[in-house]
């Protein structure tokens, strides 16, 4: 025991030294390869995605009240925070690549229950719960595999393929819309069995286990090869080091191996706190409510041309507005697109308001042009960052020791928020009517500000350089006058 403990600390002196310094490659990766990994990776999220858009296109089709909608719509969010307790000791205990197996497994069960004809209301919350599982299963494994093992080479482009796995959930989401104009929703979700299934053997047979975590078990053999595989960088195993903790130094490795420990030190918990508020503040603006409730609300809003379409395209808007993040995370960082997307959420969603409230909805044309220009612009802001960056900052912002508990831990909260935003919006709509609108919109500017003055920026940092900001003690003294005006410090340094 206390071997695999000084053995996990070797490990996360390794980690560090390989990603936070310029190593001689031993091979070049070129971008196409990476690409083609980061997609594999991703794989098992592009089936728990599919969930996201499905309430949208089988509500419409069941014959429930207003209570059973919300329950069907929001039950997945109540099994996501187990799936993203799981995903933490999975990861950790069982190492990334099986984590992302595991994933499609809920997965695969759910979405065989949600096609069972006749359709048995039961059964179907049943399914609902095993896909939300999946959902909680499968975002910490990918973004953790991804910021270990393939963007270790690539600092600038970190951001680009952290992101990916925002683009995978989304395009689940869209592939449910494109398939839902097509087919009956029981057909859709033997599809999505179908790719859960795909996703299980591509993990198993492409993709080797995370050379950091064998590190971690004391298997340098696997590691190295797993490197030779994946083409990064070979580490500096610095042997003598670390095999030099002893004595007073082995009490001090068993001290700081423990979860509990480590959770309580700055580089952990101050991370924490700052992406669990920031996913409430997501989730509060209703960030996934318009996804959930896509049909309905556009027959509610008064919205005549084919709902169905106009939900493609909303879902079309939103993927391509995550690509389109993709691109400019190489040129920008997440701190700086989080602006551009929350302040555009907030017009789309104040204005809705605004036109539901003062237009009395005597021509057709105005509503339709005005209602679907406004949530596509919605969805396109969503997509643009308020969805994906704070999922994709998990992958950056914690060391890699605990990078799975405390992801999870993080993640799982938001899966509350969620359950809580999605549950509650028919309730707030009949409540509150244009005004739930308004209310989003106010919420996506307090985010806005919330990123200004706390999220830390992480753009062309290592996750090492960005833990030991976390570390570094500040104070008003340390970061005032021409630190400010040399751009050294921010506002963001001494909160933290």
């Amino acid at each position: 025991m206390e071997s695999n403990e000084k053995t996990n600390l070797i490990a996360s002196h390794v980690y560090a030294d390989y990603s936070s310094k310029p190593h001689h490659l031993h091979y070049t990766s070129k971008i196409s390869r990476v690409l083609w990994l980061a997609l594999v990776v991703t794989m098992p999220c592009l089936a728990p995605g599919m969930s996201f858009g499905y309430s949208a296109i089988v509500l419409d089709q069941l014959p429930l009240t207003v209570d059973e909608q919300s329950w069907f719509a929001s039950l997945p969010s109540t099994m996501m925070p187990i799936g993203c307790l799981l995903s933490g000791p999975l990861i950790d205990k069982l190492g990334r690549k099986t984590a992302l197996m595991v994933t499609n497994l809920p997965s695969c069960l759910g979405w065989l229950m949600l096609s069972r004809q006749p359709v048995n209301l039961y059964v179907l919350y049943a399914g609902q719960l095993l896909v939300g599982m999946s959902v909680g299963l499968s975002t910490t494994p990918a973004t953790v595999y991804a910021a270990e093992c393939i963007t270790v080479n690539y600092t600038g482009l970190r951001g680009c393929f952290t992101i990916m796995t925002s683009i995978m959930l989304n395009f689940g989401m869209f592939l449910t819309y494109l398939l839902g104009t097509l087919m009956p929703a029981y057909v859709v979700a033997y599809v999505a069995a179908f790719v859960s299934f795909a996703a299980f053997l591509f993990i198993g047979l492409l993709i080797p286990e995370s050379p950091p975590w064998l590190f971690g078990q004391g298997r340098r053999g696997d590691a190295e090869f797993s490197q030779r595989v994946l083409r990064i960088a070979q580490p500096i195993l610095q042997t003598s080091r670390a095999m030099s903790l002893d004595g007073d130094s082995a009490a001090a490795v068993r001290i700081r191996s423990r979860i509990v420990d480590r959770l309580a030190e700055p580089d952990v918990y101050k991370p924490m706190a700052i992406m669990t508020m920031f996913l409430f503040f997501q989730q509060a603006c209703g960030s996934f409510v318009l996804t959930a409730y896509m049909i309905q609300l556009l027959g509610g809003l008064g919205v005549t041309v084919n709902n169905y379409v106009v939900t493609l395209l909303a879902g079309f808007t939103n993927l391509a507005a995550m690509v389109v993040l993709s691109m400019l995370l190489t040129r920008s960082g997440f701190k700086q697109l989080s602006y551009v997307s929350c302040a555009g959420y907030a017009a789309s969603m104040v204005l809705l308001a605004v036109f539901l409230q003062c237009y009395d909805g005597g021509d057709a044309f105005v509503t339709n042009v005005v209602v679907i220009g406004c949530v596509l612009l919605n969805m396109a802001m969503n997509g643009l960052g308020l969805r994906p960056i704070p999922y994709a900052m998990l992958g950056e912002v914690f060391p890699t020791d605990v990078a799975g508990v405390a992801g999870s831990i993080v993640a799982c909260m938001s899966s509350v928020f969620n359950f809580v935003a999605i549950k509650s919006y028919p309730y707030l709509r009949i409540l509150l009517g244009p005004g739930v609108f308004a209310l989003y919109g106010v919420l996506a500017l307090l985010t806005l500000v919330f990123v200004a003055v706390i999220v830390p920026d992480t753009r062309g940092k290592t996750i090492k350089q960005i833990g030991d900001e976390f570390l570094r003690k500040k104070s008003v003294s340390g970061c005032g006058g021409d630190s400010y005006r040399k751009g050294s410090c921010s506002i963001a340094d001494e909160v933290i």
